[in-house]
């Protein structure tokens, strides 16, 4: 069974790739998650009282999936609930959160043949409450489901989640709401997610009178948690004083039309993002004397 349950996803991609043509609207999908659901090589870690509880149903979890297509973000959390909860359930923030990420939908795609269903797939770009199985920041994720209908009150069926190459989880049906029409792609701070190589490069003010100006390059990656907080670590050349590991702060806005700001220790940067939020341009706004610019891409 778990192999029939792989090999129909691979099927259900192939057939994706040469006739699923429009895009996926935004959606939330609630189902309830048991253990007869995994399949995996490796046993899932559970505390053996958790464990208990949902071989004897007294606990079950609920996975949840919400998907903003302006965005192209999926986000995942599942939380434990008393066994027998409604679904959806009326108040997922109050449940014991089991795992969450976000994950970068790169391909979200439907179609209708044999019956309507989509397949999205993407990148975990962070796992704030890892999962059974570990962390899995950095992984392909495949979610397909079928879905009967648009509007509220969408059943889904069936629904699986395929964590390569840690996991799957399958799900006979879920509940929730669907679109099939994609929101107009914009950018927000969490369009800036995950861990970017970086290089600017240009000059820097080093005398005043007479003015001279002395070469800027600066080399390093930053970390973005799609909050506003990125870290740096960097290496590089001011003015002719060379510096490495480096590591301090940023402060970083974007609006919807992917442009924003970077502010650290009284500098300003103006930045343009890329929609997908796979790489970025960056120039130095003040001070004025760095006349520097750059760009980045994410890892």
């Amino acid at each position: 069974m778990k192999l029939l349950r792989f090999l129909n996803t691979a099927a259900l991609l192939a057939a994706f790739g040469a006739a699923g043509q429009a895009q996926v609207g935004d959606f939330t999908i609630e189902r309830v998650l048991t253990l007869k659901s995994i399949s995996s090589p490796t046993a899932p870690s559970f505390p053996a009282p958790v464990l208990a509880a949902l071989e004897s149903g007294a606990l079950e979890v609920h996975q949840q999936f919400i998907y903003k297509s302006a965005t192209r973000m999926l986000e995942q959390n599942a939380f434990v609930v008393p066994g027998g909860s409604p679904v959806p359930f009326p108040s997922p923030a109050s449940a014991p959160v089991a795992d969450h990420y976000i994950m970068r939908v790169d391909s979200a795609v439907t179609t209708a043949q044999p019956g309507p269903s989509a397949v999205l797939t993407g990148k975990v770009l962070s796992n704030s409450v890892p999962t059974p199985w570990g962390d899995i920041t950095g992984a392909v994720i495949a979610l397909s489901f079928g879905y009967q209908g648009t509007g509220g009150g969408v059943t889904f069926t069936p629904i699986y989640e395929a964590v390569s190459p840690l996991y799957g989880l399958y799900t006979a049906s879920g509940l929730g709401a669907f679109s099939s029409t994609a929101s107009a792609q914009k950018c927000s701070t969490a369009t800036l997610n995950g861990t970017y190589m970086f290089h600017l490069s240009g000059s820097i003010q080093t005398q005043s009178s007479p003015v001279a100006f002395g070469p800027y390059t600066d080399d390093g990656v930053f970390i973005a948690d799609g909050q506003g907080n990125i870290t740096v670590t960097d290496a590089g050349n001011l003015g002719g004083s060379a510096f490495q590991g480096r590591t301090f702060p940023i402060a970083y806005v974007i609006g919807d039309d992917c442009t924003g700001t970077f502010q650290f220790g009284g500098a300003m940067m103006s930045i343009q993002v890329a929609k997908d939020g796979t790489s970025l341009n960056m120039v130095f706004t003040y001070p004025s004397t760095v006349i520097a610019n750059g760009s980045g891409k994410l890892q």
